[in-house]
C-alpha cells in the first residue's frame, strides 16, 4: 500500500437524521458494552473511565470478560480458535482476540478499561466504527486504526478476517512489543487496509475524533471538551502490559 493509496482513504462520518439528543441508540449496533479484565476486581485507577462509558452509553447492557469466561467461550462457541488460544503466552492476546470474536459474534461496543468518554457518539445506522490512532493529517508517520475503542454490527467480515488469520498464524509473543503486530491494533490494521475494498461500508473518523494526543497538561482536557468532536481519551495506563 503506497502513500497514494493511504491518502485516499478518506474518513466517513455519520449523518443522522434529524438532531442527536445525546442518546446513543444506534440501529444495527447492538446496545452492549464490551470491556476485558483477567477477573472481575477492576482496578480502581480506571474507575472514572468505566463510569464514564456507562454515563454516555445509558441503558446499555454491559458484558465484562474475564480470563475465565472467556476461555470457556471460545472452546465452547470457536473449536477452531480454541486451542491457539489457550495456549496464548501472554495474556493480553487474549485479550485483543477476545475483542474481535466479541464484535464478531455479539457485536456492540468495545472499549479498553483506560479509555474515557467525554461525550456521547451518535452510532447511528453504522454497521461498523473504526477509529484513526496514528494519522498522516495529523502529523503522524504512518496510518494506524486504534483498538482501543470501535463498534460493530454482529457479523462483520473485518472480524471474521481477523480471527481467521489468527488460526493460521498462530502467533507466538516473544517480546512485550511484538503484541501490537501479533494481535493487536498492528493486526487490525493490516488486515483492515488489506481488505477494506471488500467490506460494506463503514465509518473510520479521524485521530481527533477517538484517539486524540496524549494528554500532558492540565489544560489540554479543557481543550479537547472545547473542540466539540472528540468522544474519547485513551489514557494509555498501559493496561495491555499486565
Amino acid at each position: 500500500m503506497d502513500n497514494h493509496d493511504i491518502l485516499s482513504m478518506k474518513p466517513i462520518s455519520i449523518v443522522a437524521e434529524g438532531r442527536f439528543d445525546g442518546q446513543p441508540r444506534p440501529t444495527k449496533i447492538p446496545q452492549i458494552v464490551h470491556q476485558a479484565w483477567t477477573d472481575e476486581k477492576l482496578p480502581k485507577r480506571w474507575a472514572h473511565c468505566i463510569a464514564s462509558v456507562r454515563r454516555f452509553h445509558p441503558g446499555w447492557e454491559y458484558k465484562l470478560w474475564t480470563h475465565d469466561g472467556s476461555l470457556a467461550y471460545v472452546q465452547e462457541h470457536r473449536p477452531r480458535l480454541y486451542p491457539i488460544f489457550a495456549g496464548f503466552n501472554r495474556e493480553m492476546m487474549r485479550c485483543d482476540v477476545m475483542r474481535y470474536v466479541a464484535m464478531h459474534d455479539v457485536g456492540g461496543l468495545y472499549c479498553d478499561l483506560d479509555y474515557e468518554f467525554i461525550r456521547p457518539y451518535n452510532y447511528a445506522d453504522a454497521d461498523l466504527v473504526l477509529g484513526y490512532e496514528l494519522e498522516l493529517a495529523m502529523g503522524d508517520w504512518k496510518e494506524a486504526l486504534a483498538s482501543c475503542m470501535f463498534a460493530s454490527a454482529p457479523g462483520h467480515p473485518l472480524w471474521r478476517d481477523l480471527i481467521e488469520y489468527v488460526i493460521e498464524s498462530k502467533p507466538v509473543s516473544k517480546t512485550e512489543r511484538d503484541i501490537l503486530n501479533l494481535t493487536g491494533p498492528g493486526l487490525l490494521t493490516k488486515i483492515f487496509f488489506e481488505n477494506r475494498h471488500a467490506y460494506p461500508p463503514m465509518t473510520v473518523q479521524p485521530r481527533l475524533v477517538f484517539s486524540p494526543y496524549r494528554m500532558r497538561g492540565k489544560h489540554e482536557r479543557q481543550t479537547l471538551l472545547n473542540n466539540g468532536v472528540t468522544i474519547g481519551i485513551h489514557n494509555a495506563f498501559g493496561s495491555w502490559k499486565q
